[in-house]
């Protein structure tokens, strides 16, 4: 079923990708994984999308929430990762407004967010719950979002870095 949903990205993306695809529940796979895209940006400078992803719900991933390599689904890096694209796929999954597009009211925006972020806590915890593994524990939406809130800082990091590198040229 996870070779329906497009999926670009450097290898080790794909796979992150694909291990939060497990998490997606099997009924919401089959209905709605034909009609996905999910595209880690990976070192590409830039990154055009044939007609074939223009067609799906298109969901792009910066590279500062991929965790290192070294990481596991159990880390907290790896349940950001993986509620994070859970979160994305419910906005799709629920055909959830554009905030800027469409004008959305800021209690709109809200009310939306909270929505993904129920959806991609149940659906991750429900994953947990079936799975035999002492490592995988469940999550609260409170625990998720100081999680983003703790790796977005990684955004500002790299901005910094990249406006030091490009100060002195790329040496």
């Amino acid at each position: 079923m996870k070779s329906e949903i497009l999926i670009s990205g450097d290898q080790s993306q794909a796979w992150w990708i694909n291990i939060a695809l497990e998490y997606l529940p099997k009924d919401i796979l089959r209905v709605e994984g034909p009609n996905l895209a999910i595209v880690g940006v990976g070192d590409f400078g830039g990154y055009r999308l044939p007609k074939q992803y223009r067609e799906r719900e298109i969901i792009l991933l910066s590279e500062w929430i991929f965790p290192p390599s070294a990481h596991s689904e159990a880390d907290d890096s790896g349940k950001c990762f993986i509620v994070t694209v859970l979160h994305e796929i419910a906005h799709a999954v629920y055909r959830h407004k554009s905030p800027n597009l469409d004008n959305l009211s800021s209690e709109e925006d809200k009310t939306q967010e909270n929505e993904a972020d129920n959806i991609a806590i149940d659906w991750y915890n429900s994953h947990v719950e079936s799975q035999d593994n002492d490592y995988l524990t469940s999550i609260e939406v409170s625990t998720f979002r100081e999680l983003v809130d703790r790796f977005s800082k990684l955004y500002e990091e790299i901005a910094k870095y990249k406006w030091t590198w490009h100060q002195k040229g790329s040496t």
